[in-house]
């Protein structure tokens, strides 16, 4: 069997994976791995195969510093014609090496088409991530006050004070917030699968939990609704109902891409650090150390799996909850929040 048709094989047999997921191994097999493994039979698979795509790797990348053009320009490699404005870089192609070994490790456990796993005549350069950025409690209270305005700013105020994930902020449903209580609760997401924004499962059980809430964020919320309320009823038949809390004037949802370049963008304006939406996550977690936040609601806030999460929050929970995201608020926003 040819590698293509093993790896659409291999791939259609994965049937657990989130859509988000499979989207990423289907553009690693169409980019990089069928153009040049596609009618070598996998039982012949080999090093140097394996060393061929990688090679085609380091071509794209020295036309692309041979070129250095805009981020509209066109590259020709192999005799096709690819925009790639950026360089495959080194996560990149680790992400390619780790899709490609799981798949010869299935071909030599499952099928046993292989006898060897031949990824690992491979070495690549080591992938060094750089440490996530944070703002500190008084550049997180100037983006929050630059982002009061925006369509968007109370989703960021959410993400930047609680941690919420890009794809729980952007999938939270009106039907499973409790405001009298001080809570939004994740249970679906928003994930961007290609050009299409899909419902998802949240990403582990510890994931579906309560995000509880500060006095002025439930105030503001509860604005939004009435704002979102006259929109509707503005919108008539145009409406799309599908409960979301955060959503255009037409109730459909935002794309997650514009939600993270927004995020970005109101960081600019602010003359702020530009840091990704996903650290907003990481400065919510730094934040609520600093406020001394107990590590277990810390957690908990955040969504980390433990073997001793539960989904019951007792009284003495949701109130030690609420307090942790005063004390956060507070900390930001000092007693005007």
């Amino acid at each position: 069997m040819a590698f293509q048709q093993a790896w659409q094989s291999w791939l259609a047999g994965k049937k657990r994976l989130r859509p988000s997921a499979r989207e990423r191994l289907e553009q690693i097999g169409q980019h990089w791995l069928i153009p040049v493994l596609a009618e070598v039979p996998a039982e012949r698979l080999n090093g140097g195969h394996c060393a061929a795509v990688f090679e085609r790797i380091e071509r794209i990348n020295a036309e692309i510093a041979a070129r250095s053009v805009d981020s509209r320009a066109l590259v020709r490699v192999d005799d096709e014609v690819r925009s790639r404005p950026r360089l495959v870089g080194v996560a990149s192609q680790h992400r390619v090496y780790a899709a490609l070994r799981e798949f010869c490790n299935f071909e030599v456990r499952k099928t046993r088409r292989m006898s060897f796993n031949p990824v690992y005549a491979i070495e690549l350069e080591p992938e060094e991530r750089e440490e996530a950025q944070r703002w500190s409690a008084e550049q997180a209270a100037h983006f929050l006050a630059t982002a009061a305005d925006d369509p968007l700013g109370l989703l960021f105020r959410i993400v930047v004070l609680r941690g919420a994930r890009r794809a729980e902020v952007c999938g939270f449903r009106w039907s499973r917030a409790d405001l009298d209580a001080g809570y939004l609760a994740v249970a679906r997401t928003l994930l961007l699968v290609g050009a299409h924004v899909i419902e998802g499962e949240r990403k582990s059980q510890a994931g579906e939990r309560k995000i509880w809430l500060d006095e002025h964020t439930i105030a503001l919320l509860r604005e939004h609704g009435k704002q979102q309320l006259a929109a509707r009823l503005a919108a008539g038949t145009a409406w799309q109902d599908h409960d979301l809390v955060f959503c255009k004037d037409d109730g459909t949802p935002w794309k997650p891409d514009y939600v993270s370049r927004r995020f970005k963008a109101i960081a600019r304006a602010a003359g702020l650090p530009v840091i990704k939406l996903h650290e907003g996550r990481h400065s919510a977690a730094s934040l609520a150390r600093d406020a001394e936040v107990d590590p277990e609601i810390r957690r908990k806030t955040l969504g980390h799996a433990d073997q001793a999460m539960t989904s019951h929050y007792t009284h003495i929970e949701a109130q030690a909850h609420r307090a942790a995201a005063e004390a956060v608020a507070k900390l930001v926003e000092g007693d005007g929040s």
